[in-house]
């Protein structure tokens, strides 16, 4: 449920219902993943509406278009549902990763523009004005003391890594506030579970790479379902003995076959891959909800996914991966 009255999402639900014949079914999928070229993969998105029928100007392109067609998403949703306030949480990480590349360029004397993201909440280079100016009056409370305590961090150390942390603490924060204010049980755990699958890789990461446990203590993100002491009592057991701890939250199988094979292969590709298909379980669920905020939480993850899917796809194309790989990284779809 959320604090908006359900019957308020009839409209909403209806529109919803008929835009994820729009998401491209697996079957779509493979097929663009087994073309031979990039030109014969984009022939199955055109087929689908993206880009208008057209043939774009240069391969590259596609990153352009695929994140028009996510941004077409957000438009429709926030036109259709009650609040769009209730959603704009999911806007929050480019937001964030806006504030990083303002601020790291700004210390460095780069000019921030080719490291900004569109898709936020703010304009991208309203909000590296707005960092420049230090003009936090339209910035939540978290991104505010977040940036006063990067700038000053950083000030003493001038280690940018510190920006990262202090920023990605705030974002996972002020997501998890905004879902609880809409007392919205599906939204406010699908933050948890982002949560989690960050704790979890970044365990996994700092594992491989060496890093202490008190580094992990450091890089933890409050909020999830899994207490730090669970991930601190584990780090110097293996992930066959981890499966077991991990299991009751669901994260079982990422540990025994995602870590291990990190652990094995050096490769984050199936840690990865689980990871994302654990966040597409989740909301299935929202399939079953005739009337509500989730059915258009659930297509704005949805559509993410498979942006990441098309990413994949096309990228490999361009580079020369196998078939074979490419179908290998697929991760599951929504419809």
């Amino acid at each position: 449920m959320s604090k908006v009255k359900e019957d308020s999402y009839i409209f909403c639900a209806s529109i919803i219902r008929a835009s994820e014949n729009t998401l491209l079914p697996e079957a779509e999928l493979v097929r663009a993943a087994e073309a031979d070229t990039f030109q014969g993969a984009m022939a199955v998105l055109n087929e689908h509406g993206f880009s208008d029928g057209k043939a774009l100007e240069r391969p590259r392109d596609f990153v352009k278009l695929l994140n028009e067609e996510e941004e077409k998403a957000y438009e429709l949703v926030f036109s259709a549902v009650p609040e769009k306030s209730e959603l704009e949480l999911f806007r929050c990480p480019k937001d964030y990763h806006n504030v990083k590349a303002a601020l790291k360029a700004e210390f460095l004397g780069l000019d921030p523009e080719s490291y900004m993201m569109e898709g936020g909440n703010f304009e991208p280079m309203a909000m590296a004005s707005m960092i420049r100016e230090r003009n936090f009056m339209f910035f939540s409370t978290e991104m505010k003391d977040a940036v006063n305590q990067a700038v000053e961090l950083f000030g003493k150390g001038r280690d940018p890594q510190e920006i990262d942390i202090i920023l990605d603490k705030a974002c996972y924060s002020q997501m998890l506030k905004e879902a609880e204010k809409t007392e919205n049980q599906f939204l406010i755990g699908y933050v948890k579970l982002l949560i989690d699958i960050l704790n979890v890789t970044t365990f996994v990461r700092l594992r491989q790479i060496g890093k202490p446990w008190t580094f992990f203590q450091k890089v933890f993100l409050e909020g999830g379902n899994m207490a730090e002491n669970l991930f601190i009592s584990s780090y110097e057991e293996n992930y066959q003995q981890l499966t077991d701890k991990f299991a009751p939250y669901g994260f079982g199988e990422i540990i025994e076959k995602g870590a291990a094979h990190v652990k094995y292969t050096g490769m984050y590709s199936l840690l990865e891959k689980l990871c994302d298909n654990k966040r597409i379980e989740y909301i299935k669920d929202a399939k079953f909800v005739s009337f509500g905020l989730e059915p258009a939480a659930a297509f704005l993850i949805a559509k993410e996914s498979e942006s990441k899917n098309l990413r994949m796809i096309l990228t490999g194309k361009i580079s020369g991966t196998s078939k074979e790989v490419i179908l290998e990284r697929l991760r599951k779809t929504y419809v």
